[in-house]
């Protein structure tokens, strides 16, 4: 299980902290509904309940205890996980998505590709607002109803037909390449 990395913040301010510190620090970051006891730390991590209570000392900024306490908890009034882990993840999403658009347009077939999933994803759309406006389910539209069905099917069948340009070029593409002349390929010095 990979834990949850704790905020850039904090991790400049600890730089020169060991693992131990930095592995109670990540520990309360990933489950900051749960508050841990000195000792339930102490035994996770291997070491002397002393040595946590010195750990927690230099974080005490960071985490939600109160003088006098041996419980532990991640203060999310300072740093609230669920609000940049959602963020990242969002993030990360759509960056790696935008990767993948860009890898497949560098080629034609993939191109085809990705124009007729786009096309399937506005059938799916406008089939959702034909539903939605016949069943009165939304408020009335000032466009005809059937006009969501007409474009959803026409996104449908363009999308279908698209897609299967994708294998199509290839094969053209492939049959292209092995008939084009070597000598257009070498190098004229």
């Amino acid at each position: 299980m990979s834990m949850a990395r704790v905020p850039v913040e904090f991790e400049e301010e600890f730089s020169e902290k060991g693992e131990t510190f930095h592995g109670i620090a990540e520990l309360l970051y990933a489950n900051p509904n749960r508050q841990y006891t000195q000792d339930e730390l102490a035994a996770r991590f291997d070491c002397s309940t002393a040595n946590i209570s010195n750990h927690t000392q230099h974080m005490i900024e960071w985490l939600d205890r109160q003088d006098g306490q041996t419980t532990y908890a991640w203060n999310t009034d300072v740093h609230n996980p669920a609000a940049t882990e959602d963020i990242d993840a969002t993030k990360s999403l759509y960056r790696d998505l935008w990767n993948l658009l860009m890898k497949h347009t560098e080629t034609t077939p993939g191109t085809f590709a990705v124009l007729g999933f786009v096309l399937f994803l506005t059938a799916v759309v406008m089939a959702a607002f034909f539903v939605g406006f016949s069943l009165s389910i939304t408020a009335d539209s000032a466009i005809p109803v059937g006009i969501y069905l007409a474009i959803a099917v026409g996104s449908f069948i363009t999308g279908v037909v698209m897609t299967l340009f994708s294998p199509l070029q290839a094969i053209v593409n492939r049959f292209l390449w092995a008939r084009l002349p070597d000598k257009l390929f070498q190098d004229t010095d």
